[in-house]
Parts: structure tokens; sequence; C-alpha cells
């Protein structure tokens, strides 16, 4: 049996979703789950003769003193916890579990961490919009009213702005953006709760699974280049970043994923180039027209398998940001309304289906499991093609129009 007793002992345990266990009376075991950070958790487990599916009763204790200091309540050192397994009584109801919002954003984020990008990103919108109103409140005493206040307060409040600086929202773009934080804050919040309900750390979620988003606001102007537009791009930018805007103008590809590519990447037996490890972990192949083949065969030949594809011309690797000052100028000096590098993902997309492409080879390229997102953001660009091709395959019976002709209004 693993030694649950100090510190450091637990510490020495495996970190993972598996609860150890040790035996403190006949039937009756204290388990605790060591997280990748943070504090761990106590558990009792009870074996109950004769009750129907599982023969054992679980239950949450709280929180251990890994690093915060016990409190004998919400944080309980293994003498506590001890103490409270042996007098648990699997047959009276009670609450689950003390846990607080901020304990499970603190779990939430350490396994985001391991299984999702953008870590920092989502981190600071729990810290800008989560743990100050709720942080510090249990899991227990949220109510379906409560959430709701809090997520149409974040919509009602002024922006936040670099340098402390507030903004309130006049216009309707500036509504529209706040209703966005707003729905993205509720969405991190029901991920992190659910995701300890899932573990058995909470026996209700009503209290958030019924408080809906602001709906129709998500339509926010997605913007792209005409290819005249992207060749002055090309023709503002510096050689080693123009390499890379050509590459994702070509490709469609995210910054990061161009960034991480290397020459044996570049598939020139299939006229594709091999996204190892997208934002969802997965690979994917994005295939190419002969132009684009061209000149990502040019940037790989001679160079060894292993070596990053598109580097600075200081011979670094693009790092995070490394992009958006480059990207800024480059558009000043093409006399183009600023845009963000990931616009050029954009541009690839509503190019591809403006000029005939179909949704679904377009989320195989992007990497996208399903068309759900391509046809949120570029649905309508295909119109055009779908009209002509309306034009073309619809049913024609071959019969003749009827002379009629709808008459001109007559004016007076």
């Amino acid at each position: 049996m693993p030694d649950l007793s100090t510190r450091t002992s637990r510490r020495k345990l495996d970190n993972s979703s598996e609860c150890h266990w040790t035996r403190i009376a006949r039937g009756r075991a204290l388990g605790y789950r060591r997280p990748r950070k943070g504090d761990g958790t106590w558990y009792v487990r009870v074996f109950t003769k004769g009750s129907s599916g599982s023969p054992y009763k679980k239950k949450v204790l709280g929180t251990a003193d890994d690093k915060l200091v016990a409190n004998g309540s919400t944080v309980l050192s293994y003498g506590q916890a001890a103490q409270i397994a042996a007098a648990w009584d699997p047959e009276r109801p009670g609450s689950v579990s003390p846990l607080t919002v901020a304990q499970a954003v603190e779990r939430y984020l350490d396994w985001y961490r391991e299984h999702r990008k953008s870590y920092v990103r989502v981190r600071q919108l729990f810290r800008a919009n989560v743990l100050p109103e709720l942080g510090d409140r249990l899991v227990a005493d949220l109510t379906q009213e409560l959430v709701r206040s809090w997520h149409e307060g974040i919509a009602n409040r002024p922006a936040r702005l670099r340098g402390g600086q507030e903004r309130l929202a006049k216009t309707d773009e500036q509504r529209r953006a706040r209703k966005v934080t707003a729905n993205r804050a509720l969405a991190s919040l029901k991920a992190a709760l659910n995701r300890c309900w899932h573990d058995g750390l909470l026996e209700d979620r009503a209290a958030w699974l019924r408080v809906q988003p602001y709906r129709g606001v998500e339509q926010g102007r997605t913007r792209y280049l005409e290819p005249e537009q992207v060749r002055r791009l090309l023709n503002s930018c510096q050689p080693d970043f123009r390499n890379l805007v050509l590459a994702a103008v070509y490709t469609g590809a995210r910054y990061a994923e161009l960034a991480a590519l290397r020459a044996g990447d570049v598939r020139a037996d299939v006229a594709a180039i091999h996204i190892p490890k997208s934002k969802t972990d997965t690979s994917r192949f994005v295939y190419l027209p002969t132009e684009a083949s061209v000149f990502f065969e040019g940037l790989s030949v001679g160079k060894d398998p292993n070596a990053i594809l598109l580097l600075r011309a200081d011979g670094q690797a693009w790092g995070p940001n490394h992009q958006a000052r480059r990207m800024r100028d480059a558009c000043t000096i093409a006399n183009i309304e600023p845009l963000g590098f990931h616009q050029l993902r954009h541009t690839y997309a509503s190019l591809y289906l403006m000029s005939g492409g179909s949704l679904v080879a377009l989320a195989k390229q992007l990497g996208h499991s399903t068309t759900r997102m391509v046809e949120k953001h570029y649905g309508h660009l295909a119109d055009s093609w779908r009209a002509n091709e309306a034009a073309q395959h619809a049913p024609q019976l071959g019969l003749t129009a009827p002379n009629v002709r709808r008459l001109a209004k007559v004016p007076g």
C-alpha cells in the first residue's frame, strides 16, 4: 500500500487520473490523487455489501495539504482526512465536495496545459473574468441565477485596455465584442466545472448547465485579401518574412504549424506538405497546386530532412509573436488596412472557395474534422460557385418556357 501520511511520500507517487488507496479499516480505504501541479485530493471508499451496481461507495473529502495549509474543512492533512474517512456513513446524503471554483479552475488548467494549445490565453481569461468574482465561492453554492448574473455582468462592464484603462461599449461592434468575451468566459467556466463533474468531484451541474450564451454574436468580420492585395503585401515584405507569408497563403496553415515545418515535411512525391502536429494534436497533409509545390520544393532542396524549413534572416526559427510587427509594417507599406497573420489563413480559405473548391475538401486542408467551422466562417463565400454549379447541374427538362412576362408598373 502507498504511504500517504506525509507530503514527501505523496510527492513520490505517480501523477495520473488513478487514485492511490490505503486501507484504514475493514472495507474502508483512504484515497489520494496527485495532479501534475497543485494540491492533491483526498477520497474515501467504503465497501457496501449487497448494494446494486458497484459494491463501493466513494466520496471526495477535500484538498490535500500538499502546499496549502490545512484548515480541517476544505484543506485536509492526512490525519484529518483519515479521521473524516473513518467516520463517513455512505448512506447519509450530503454534498460530495467542498470544492471552490478556483480549485476547479486550477485542476482544469493543469489538464489543459498537457492536452491543449493556447494555455496562456485561457489562463488569462480565467484570471480576468472568472476568478475575481467566482473564485472564492464553493461550487456547491453556485446557482443558475448567480452564474447567469455573472455572465451578463461581463457583457455589461467596460472592456479592460492595456495600461489599466477601461472603455465602455458604445458601438454595436463593441457591445458584440463584450458579449463574445462573456461567452468565452462562460464556456471556459463550464469546461472546468464539467471536468470536475466527470471526475466524480461534483454531484450536480444544473447550476451552470442551463445558462445559455448570447446568440448570434460570433459573427465577427472575417477579413481576407484579394490576389492583388496579396501580391502587394508580398512585395512589401523582407525576403525571410515573404517566404513565411507566401507559405501561409499557399497552405492556410497556422503560424505555429508553419514555424515547426521541417524540410522532410515537404512531400514532392504527392505535391503536399505534411503538418505533423496541429492545434488538435492531429497530423494532416495539405495538398498543393503546381506553383505552391515548386515553391516548397525550392525551400527544402539540399536541406537535412530534420532542418527547420522556414527561418529568419539570422538563421533562427520563427518564435511566438515574431510575425506580429513584421505583418503590421508590411501592411502599412502595402497600403493595406492592418490585419493579423491569422487572416492569411482566412485568405487561403476564402480564395479556395471562391475559385470553386468544396467545403468538405477545405475542411480537410485546414485540419477540421467536420465542415462546421468552415461553413460558419466561409459558407457565404461558397454561394458564387454554388450558383454556377446550379446553373450547370440542376435539373432542366427541356420544356418550352411560357410566353408570360411581368408587366412593368405604371407610374401614378
